[in-house]
């Protein structure tokens, strides 16, 4: 009876060490779940939960960074708008009936640095390394969930094609045809900006609700996998009070194992 009292204690030990130690895992980690053991579903649970939080996190990044690429090219559709209003100016300057000839190349010659400001403008315009108005096509933005495109154009070739490149000044006829190929160009340009706008606004409202999909996911991990530490320690403690209890009680039955040993020699 010693015998198999002395092996329930030991296991009973054992039960309580494991118990304290694994409760002493959970206060260091600070989570409840810490391998398939504690809570098999709960850990495919959080596991699962995770993966979709990472994913709406770098989906928002993503987003953020599209809204800045588009910014840089709404700015730089601004740039080609400002050029083309000083444009329009001088075609109607170039209206007026009281110029000279020479008047008329002055005006000529800053309607051709607008020009050429343009094409620069649409040269340099780029993000990390992508050019925004070489081609036309669009830019996916990955949302985790999907994707948003951003358009681009080979706005050179659309404004070339609309007369903003081909001003003439030299005459008061050619300065208001050329008024009205600078308006059309404007108008092309406008329509671009709003299309960028609509995508902005796209982007943000994305932006916003992966946000709040992501807080709502940590939220749900936390739930199911953080420890409730005021809990925890309350079980350490008694956990330690029951394993140096077993350890008494061993000690105490060796002890009495040993005097009765002598007592039989």
């Amino acid at each position: 009876m010693k015998i198999g009292s002395s092996f329930a204690n030991e296991n009973q030990l054992k039960f309580n060490s494991n118990e304290s130690e694994n409760l002493l895992k959970k206060l260091a980690t600070a989570r409840r779940i810490n391998s398939a053991a504690d809570d098999a579903a709960g850990l495919q649970i959080a596991n699962r939960l995770t993966q979709s939080a990472n994913a709406s996190a770098q989906g928002t990044q993503n987003v953020y960074d599209g809204i800045s690429l588009a910014t840089v090219a709404d700015q730089g559709l601004q740039g080609v708008t400002d050029n083309l209003n000083e444009m329009g100016r001088l075609a109607v300057q170039a209206g007026n009936g009281i110029l000279s000839a020479s008047d008329r190349q002055a005006l000529q010659k800053q309607a051709d640095a607008y020009a050429a400001s343009i094409q620069d403008q649409i040269k340099n315009t780029e993000f990390a390394g992508i050019k925004l108005f070489d081609q036309d096509g669009s830019i996916p933005v990955g949302t985790g969930n999907g994707s948003i495109a951003i358009k681009t154009q080979d706005l050179s070739t659309k404004l070339t094609d609309s007369g903003a490149f081909s001003i003439d000044l030299s005459s008061a006829e050619s300065a208001q045809a050329s008024l009205k190929s600078i308006r059309t160009s404007s108008q092309l340009v406008d329509n671009n900006r709003t299309d960028l706008g609509a995508t902005i606004n796209a982007l943000q409202s994305t932006a916003r609700n992966l946000q709040t999909q992501n807080v709502n996911e940590q939220e749900a991990i936390s739930r199911i996998q953080d420890l409730d530490y005021a809990k925890a320690v309350t079980e350490q403690v008694a956990a330690g009070v029951r394993e140096q209890a077993s350890v008494s009680v061993i000690s105490q039955g060796r002890i009495s194992e040993q005097q009765a040993l002598k007592l039989l020699a």
